[in-house]
């Protein structure tokens, strides 16, 4: 809750006056929503969806060129649901042994892997604004890169 609430506060404080009311209060939608997350596992998703709206709102009000916050703004979703996930689990039962530092790695390596896959779609975006065929296939390349450690990060989840 207090990542959920984190980003809130962060992108609420980054937009500009007129957008500022609007994104906050789609954030915190998200985050109330987050809270109830923990009691009704099924409102996780309108909970992420609220947060993530909170930087739709603020791309569709101030209309900012392209920047790095929505990695940031992905990165911190991720750990929003991992973490709900997580304490989900553990309501009501004991974490395995070894649990307690796998569980936080796992998630923190999710999270650094969607940091950098967002940032690297972004840098295929702001790449497109050149033109030539070597900018086509370093860009095809890239998507395939992305789309094989997705797969991978997907596979491996899935697994465990």
């Amino acid at each position: 809750m207090a990542v959920s609430g984190g980003l809130a506060l962060w992108l609420g404080l980054s937009a500009t006056p007129d957008a500022a009311g609007a994104v906050l209060a789609a954030g915190l939608l998200g985050t109330a929503a987050t809270a109830i997350a923990f009691l009704r596992p099924v409102v996780l998703g309108a909970a992420l969806t609220a947060s993530a709206g909170a930087y739709a709102l603020l791309l569709a009000i101030d209309d900012p060129p392209l920047d790095s916050r929505a990695a940031g703004v992905a990165a911190a979703l991720v750990v929003v649901g991992e973490l709900s996930g997580w304490a989900r689990e553990l309501a009501g039962t004991r974490d395995e042994p070894g649990g307690v530092w796998r569980r936080p790695a796992w998630i923190a390596g999710v999270a650094v892997g969607a940091l950098g896959l967002c940032w690297m779609v972004l840098a295929i975006a702001d790449v497109t604004r050149l033109e030539g065929l070597g900018i086509e296939a370093v860009g095809a390349l890239a998507a395939l890169t992305a789309l094989v450690v997705a797969a991978r990060l997907a596979g491996t989840r899935g697994g465990s």
